[in-house]
């Protein structure tokens, strides 16, 4: 990260108008980041900033690469700069692969997976500018084990960390510093931000999470927490 006072830091969370993202944004915020989110439920967001109105919101749908990228760009502007962003939005989606359409699975993946890509398009002029910054990926442990009836949505977490995995070494030369992170079952008012079905006898609490974020965000100068994948230490109940 830069050497910036930390209250100058500024950062960008992505689907954050409820569940993980909504509790990534706000812990933020209380850490001392700026922060700035975008997701698609403009009314939620009027929501959470009339409860946070230090953070700055933007309404966009991320699958598309223009509408992300004028939400990045108002909120970097409106805050000056980006230090980092954290590409959260994304939906599970449960259903056989038998009787999914075509249109279906491609749907999920550019939900889960196009979503991160532009975003990071959007973010990535501004952390050029400083020669530094952050890109973190909220991937899920589907991304890196199978996830049966749930194919498409693996298929867009694997590709994710793949694709993440790639432009870590494109971009650790220019300062700019790479992260995945893969969640197990998140507690949340709805299961649709957790990256499996959520359990009611071994959730994460979603703020151990940001607590996780917030900890990689703000390594040592030089060093970078590449991957971490948090689980609840106790399995799923049978």
């Amino acid at each position: 990260m830069s050497t910036n006072s930390h209250q100058d830091r500024c950062v960008i969370v992505t689907g954050a108008s409820r569940g993980l993202g909504r509790v990534l944004a706000t812990h933020l915020a209380q850490a001392g980041w700026r922060v700035g989110v975008v997701a698609r439920d403009g009314e939620a967001l009027e929501t959470l900033a009339s409860e946070h109105p230090e953070i700055q919101i933007a309404t966009a749908d991320l699958t598309s690469d223009q509408e992300a990228k004028e939400a990045i760009d108002a909120l970097a502007t409106s805050m000056g700069r980006l230090d980092a962003i954290v590409n959260n939005a994304g939906k599970v989606h449960f259903e056989a692969f038998a009787e999914m359409s075509a249109e279906r699975f491609s749907q999920v993946i550019g939900q889960n997976l196009m979503t991160a890509i532009h975003s990071t398009q959007a973010a990535l002029p501004w952390l050029r500018q400083q020669e530094s910054g952050s890109i973190v990926q909220i991937s899920s442990i589907s991304g890196i084990q199978p996830l049966p009836g749930g194919s498409a949505y693996a298929a867009a977490k694997h590709a994710l960390v793949g694709w993440c995995r790639s432009i870590f070494s494109e971009l650790r030369r220019e300062g700019i510093r790479v992260s995945l992170i893969h969640p197990g079952s998140i507690a949340a008012e709805s299961a649709q931000i957790g990256s499996e079905k959520a359990s009611v006898t071994d959730p994460l609490d979603p703020g151990e999470v940001a607590s996780v974020l917030i900890q990689l965000l703000e390594a040592p100068p030089g060093t970078v927490l590449s991957e971490v994948e948090i689980r609840p230490l106790l399995p799923p109940a049978k």
